[in-house]
């Protein structure tokens, strides 16, 4: 190979860095910050009439989830999982449950080529309103889940 192209497929390899980059960890080191506050009240009111609009049809009107989420359907696929304190979405820092209603489940959020039913979110809702649907989720976990997250998160 002529020094030439070793320089081409760096700099094609550089491109592809930065563009995963820009494109999946921005959220994650702005979601750090972004610290949803679940006892904000009108955030999470908000939330929750968007949960219902997007979210209720497969996570469930009361955040149960879909029945067996733990079990894979026939398609390979997972079923939605609850968002109540029996599910596993209390175990997640808020950048990565960002990322996930955002771009739905693909690297870095799921390994690659992951099957799943979850949409990415990023062209329906606005970061604000991915914020509140996840400040309500949130508002609804008791005062030892919220304690074991942060112990758990570190948040």
């Amino acid at each position: 190979m002529s020094p030439g192209k070793y320089v081409v497929s760096a700099v094609a390899i550089a491109f592809v860095a930065v563009a995963y980059w820009t494109y999946f960890m921005r959220d994650r080191s702005a979601g750090a910050a972004i610290r949803l506050d679940p006892n904000d009240k009108p955030q999470a009111l908000r939330g929750r009439a968007i949960y219902e609009r997007h979210c209720a049809s497969c996570h469930g009107q009361n955040l149960e989830g879909q029945p067996n989420w733990r079990t894979r359907s026939p398609n390979g696929r997972l079923p939605a999982p609850p968002h109540d304190g029996t599910g596993h979405t209390w175990h997640h820092p808020d950048a990565v449950l960002f990322g996930i209603v955002k771009h739905g489940l693909v690297p870095p959020y799921a390994p690659p080529g992951y099957a799943s039913d979850m949409p990415a979110f990023q062209s329906t809702l606005t970061d604000d309103e991915i914020r509140a649907v996840l400040a309500y989720i949130e508002s609804t976990w008791s005062a030892e889940i919220l304690k074991m997250r942060k112990e758990m998160t570190g948040q």
